[in-house]
């Protein structure tokens, strides 16, 4: 962006830079030095003045003794040499530093990388868990169905039990009353024994087939009662089997469980993990963040300084030129004066209006 104005300061700013990096400071090249800003007849103004300036310079130099002028040269020498070092110096230092902060950025940039891993790990792992977990519910659903199952299977069994054992005493009381109705009988025909004698013959035989039809039917219903004594024995042994399948069951849902409760617990461990490791990257962002706004100035810094050394060359090399400038003219000086009438009119002349 063009600048509003030039003044001298700048004019001869711009002429000193064209100077050290060795082109000819002309009115166009200042101009375009800075920023195309000013008129061609300032700036030759501003140059006119400049270098009466350093043509008055020169001529009070010229006027220095050969010892002050090898000191001059020696010092200028010695300034730029030391320059040059603190240059070098400086310019070491920040790099290293700057190098330094590279290499910590890039190993945060690094730890980040790896924090990111393991995040992505411990989600895959905090699926995973999740997956499992949904997997025991499932299996813990089916449990708690089979053991309701299993419980109306009991229930049934031990109706059918019971039904059973109330059969079984029903028979039984049929039994006996059946053994007191023979008891009784047979007390009767004992007394009509006595008392009849005669018909006992006639009734020896009905006796005998009321006796074999009563055995018929007693062993009848003692292969019954042999029967549902079985069918208690067995249902007895379903429902042992029962009760053992819903104690394996009940544990089977103790270890699930039990299982469930440490997936469960993972979890809330694995979410925790997460939690820090987010922390952890968001406060690396920041130092990292942090670092960049550090690295920022000092690149300014060092461009600052580069500037500035430009800037030291050149007043280096104008001093320089300007020693050797004193030297050859103080070496035409040594000659004989007729030899030069022109510039010892030149000489004079300088010295008149210097005074």
């Amino acid at each position: 962006m063009a600048r509003g104005g030039i003044n001298k300061a700048l004019v001869k700013q711009a002429r000193e830079a064209l100077i050290g990096k060795g082109q000819n400071p002309s009115i166009d090249a200042v101009r375009v030095a800075l920023g195309n800003t000013g008129s061609k007849s300032t700036i030759h103004r501003y140059l006119r003045e400049l270098e009466e300036e350093n043509a008055t310079v020169l001529d009070n130099q010229a006027r220095l003794s050969q010892p002050i002028q090898e000191l001059v040269g020696q010092l200028a020498l010695r300034l730029k040499e030391e320059a040059q070092a603190a240059i070098e110096e400086d310019k070491k230092h920040y790099d290293l530093k700057i190098s330094t902060l590279m290499a910590k950025i890039e190993e945060q940039q690094g730890m980040i990388t790896r924090a990111s891993k393991q995040a992505a790990s411990q989600d895959e792992a905090l699926r995973s868990a999740l997956t499992h977990i949904e997997n025991h519910k499932e299996n813990e659903e089916t449990l708690k169905a089979s053991l309701a199952k299993a419980a109306q299977s009991n229930a049934k069994l031990q109706a059918m039990l019971e039904e059973k054992q109330n059969h079984i005493h029903s028979l039984e009381e049929k039994h006996q009353h059946n053994r007191e109705a023979m008891a009784h009988y047979r007390q009767s025909v004992k007394e009509q024994r006595e008392q009849d004698q005669r018909q006992q013959e006639q009734y020896t035989q009905q006796l005998h087939a009321e006796i074999r039809t009563l055995n018929q039917v007693v062993s009848l219903k003692q292969a019954d009662i042999t029967q549902l004594n079985k069918d208690n024995g067995r249902l007895a042994a379903e429902r042992v089997t029962a009760q053992k399948t819903e104690r394996e069951r009940e544990a089977a849902y103790l270890n699930a469980q039990s299982l469930l409760d440490t997936q469960l617990s993972k979890c809330q461990t694995l979410e925790g993990q997460l939690a820090q490791l987010r922390t952890h990257t968001h406060t690396q962002s920041i130092e990292i963040k942090k670092l960049k706004e550090t690295v920022t100035p000092l690149q300014a810094w060092k461009e600052d300084k580069q500037i500035h050394l430009a800037k030291l060359e050149a007043e280096v090399a104008v001093k320089t030129q300007i020693v050797e400038q004193l030297i050859s003219e103080r070496g035409e000086k040594d000659q004989p004066p007729s030899a030069h009438p022109t510039s010892q009119k030149a000489d004079t002349q300088k010295t008149n209006n210097s005074t």
